[in-house]
């Protein structure tokens, strides 16, 4: 029989090709993921000017001076969580653009545009008229004051006398009974709110974009793209630069050459951009605001437990900030304006919800009160309709578990216990950190310490506790995180990751609302969770305490016997110290390069000299100045971006002394420092441009 030869079919696509499309991709995010963290840098200050004034607003006589002291830091870190989209924007377009600043102005200018195009194809659909009445009765006496009327939803209402509004009343359903002994009615005041708007093909009572879905951006009215529309707008900024900023027009058009060609391209390339969201924004941000509000409705903590796994294993690779971003900042994290309407629409579903706000009083101002046990729905709806009127509008648009919280903190009206109420469990994206970064890897970095041998402890002594003393006040948890994700991966992996998505499960299980800046470090612990509990806010900020206290021995016997019997090198043992903070254990290895480590030692103490000279070292190390083309830095790591990843010595970069590791993924690799990062990158620039200016330049 003969054998019949086939041709070996080719893959649809080369594996080289997937491997060079996963690189690239790598390296998008890991910029991606550093431009998150340029707004979120001013979100401490913020968050601290938050969290203060409004505890001083919510304690003091409104008018008093120190109203007015306690308002005016509010307000203060109000203006950056209110504007986080465009400050994303401006970030992202820096990023791609190694921190050019017409890239940052361009991504505004596109991002103000992006918007008015929207609020240009906006027209109400459906609205009706609020009244603020007082209704009296035949007595002459008030039987409500201050009373919230909401009419009927149509698409051109209107405005009543009072009279008619009586009437209409008499025979609403909502408020009929309300008004039965009532003589007469006084408006003090009637406005006019929208209910949903036309946009494109989006109209009709079934497909008409409800106002949940929009907002205010810089002003103007558009839709409530969260952090995705910034996001976008400044990838568009940083392409535009990227590829216009040095074009050279024709003679006639010259004056538009170069970097002001930048925001004229931006401008125009904007305008698609805007379009596309106006047809999918409708439907993704019902289907986010969907996820955010049924999410939370797993059982015992499932949510947040799922949550934590992804971050947690995402951390290594610096794309933990891409993933929760979503559930911080947009409608996935939960929708204030999906639970207003929905406890609106049925509030005697939310019986809990409605004896926390019955007979509510703030700042002299209280809601009706009405008996719990006989409640009807008319009443209900009334009471509800009057404890929205109080809040913010700034709390009744907010979308993302973190945005909320801030607004809520800032808000004298509402309560995390009154959300969870609701059916939204603020905090279920963030409180889950505090436990183990406060106290379960400090106890890690202690279990390392002792598992030390004696003799070399007071070596290394400085650097674990300088670790543990940093997590536990800041948050910042790569120095430790990346010592033994280094040396022994499966201890990240199998012991301290499931540790934090129990920690997570066990705080989204308790309802601990307290909320946090980047990580969850003692100043976030006091400033999101004993300042607003101090203010009524219900933060069950206390659960962290013992929970912590538990995670305090898990962690460190855990760690000890895994670094003990599963003979782990960290620093310290077995001359481990030197691998990750000198050159000496890579003498026999690299022998070359050990003298021009120590060079670098030597010079500790002789300030910048030593820091250009490690910089120096580093460049070195990269590969040379040609194989740098960018060089960055985010909250813990140096990142940068390399042509050809091969002639990277990671072993060299930690040899100089600092870094906890290297991460080398395609071009992107990310040098861990824990902080020493940013002063080291502007030396680094500052050698890599001398470099090239020194370079001869071609014939």
């Amino acid at each position: 029989m003969s054998e019949v030869k086939q041709k070996k079919l080719k893959p649809f696509v080369s594996r080289a090709w997937w491997k060079q499309s996963n690189q690239r991709t790598m390296g998008t995010l890991s910029k991606l993921s550093k431009a998150f963290l340029l707004p979120i840098a001013l979100l401490p200050i913020a968050g601290i000017f938050l969290g203060v004034g409004a505890t001083i607003t919510s304690k003091v006589d409104a008018n008093s001076g120190a109203w007015y002291f306690g308002n005016f830091l509010n307000q203060m870190g109000n203006i950056a969580f209110g504007n986080l989209p465009v400050l994303f924007a401006i970030s992202v377009a820096m990023a791609y653009t190694e921190d050019a600043g017409v890239a940052a102005l361009t991504a505004v200018i596109g991002f103000l545009v992006f918007n008015a195009i929207q609020f240009a194809f906006l027209h109400n659909e459906y609205s009706h008229y609020q009244y603020t009445v007082d209704i009296i009765g035949a007595d002459g006496k008030a039987i409500f004051s201050g009373l919230i009327v909401n009419t009927d939803s149509l698409r051109n209402p209107s405005l009543m006398d009072p009279t008619q509004l009586l009437d209409w009343m008499r025979s609403s359903d909502s408020y009929s009974q309300l008004v039965k002994n009532a003589d007469h009615l006084v408006i003090h005041a009637s406005s006019t709110q929208v209910d949903s708007y036309g946009l494109l093909f989006y109209y009709g009572s079934t497909w008409a974009v409800q106002n949940k879905l929009t907002t205010a951006n810089l002003g103007i009215n558009s839709l409530n793209t969260g952090v995705f529309g910034g996001i976008f707008v400044g990838a568009v900024a940083a392409w535009a630069y990227n590829h216009f900023h040095k074009t050279q027009l024709p003679s006639a058009l010259s004056f538009f050459s170069g970097s002001k060609l930048v925001p004229i391209i931006t401008f125009m390339a904007v305008i698609p951009l805007a379009f596309i969201f106006m047809f999918i924004w409708p439907l993704i941000g019902t289907a986010l605001a969907w996820f955010g509000n049924n999410s939370g409705k797993l059982p015992v903590g499932l949510d947040s437990l799922i949550f934590e796994i992804f971050e947690r294993s995402l951390v290594p690779f610096g794309l933990h900030h891409v993933f929760y971003s979503p559930l911080w900042w947009t409608q996935a994290g939960g929708s204030m304006p999906d639970l207003i309407n929905s406890v609106m629409n049925n509030p005697l579903d939310y019986k809990d919800f409605l004896a926390q706000i019955n007979g509510l009083t703030v700042g002299g101002v209280t809601l009706p009160k009405f008996d719990m046990s006989t409640i009807t729905s008319d009443q209900a709806q009334v009471l509800v309709a009057a404890w929205v009127s109080h809040l913010n509008p700034n709390t009744i648009a907010a979308v993302g578990d973190q945005t909320i919280m801030y607004k809520i903190i800032a808000d004298p009206w509402v309560t995390f216990t009154q959300i969870q109420d609701l059916g939204l469990n603020l905090g279920r994206f963030q409180s889950g950190k505090f436990p183990f970064m406060m106290f379960g890897l400090p106890a890690a970095a202690a279990a390392m310490w002792f598992a030390v041998p004696k003799e070399n402890r007071k070596k290394v002594m400085g650097i674990y506790f300088s670790a543990a003393f940093t997590c536990f006040l800041t948050g910042i948890t790569e120095p430790i995180e990346f010592t033994f994700l280094f040396v022994a991966p499966w201890l990240f992996y199998g012991v301290h990751m499931p540790l934090c998505a129990i920690s997570f499960m066990l705080m989204g299980l308790l309802h601990v609302h307290t909320s946090m800046t980047v990580s969850g470090g003692f100043i976030d612990f006091i400033v999101f969770g004993i300042i607003p509990f101090i203010s009524g806010k219900g933060t069950n900020f206390y659960h962290i305490l013992w929970v912590g206290a538990i995670f305090i021995p898990v962690y460190f016997f855990a760690f000890y016997f895994a670094i003990k019997y599963g003979k782990i090198a960290l620093p310290g043992r077995e001359g481990a110290v030197d691998k990750l903070y000198t050159k000496a254990d890579f003498k026999a290895k690299q022998a070359g390069k050990d003298k021009d480590a120590q060079v670098v030692l030597a010079a500790a103490g002789k300030g910048d000299d030593a820091k250009r000279e490690k910089a120096r070292k580093i460049i070195e190390f990269l590969g040379g100045e040609a194989n740098i083309t960018g060089v960055d830095s985010c909250a813990s790591r140096l990142r940068l971006t390399v042509v050809d990843n091969t002639k990277v010595d990671p072993e060299g970069i930690k040899a100089l002394g600092g870094c906890a590791g290297v991460l080398i993924r395609g071009t992107s690799v990310q040098c861990v420092y824990g902080g020493e990062q940013e002063v080291i990158k502007p030396y680094m620039q500052e050698l890599l441009k001398e470099m090239r200016e020194q370079k001869p330049q071609p014939k």
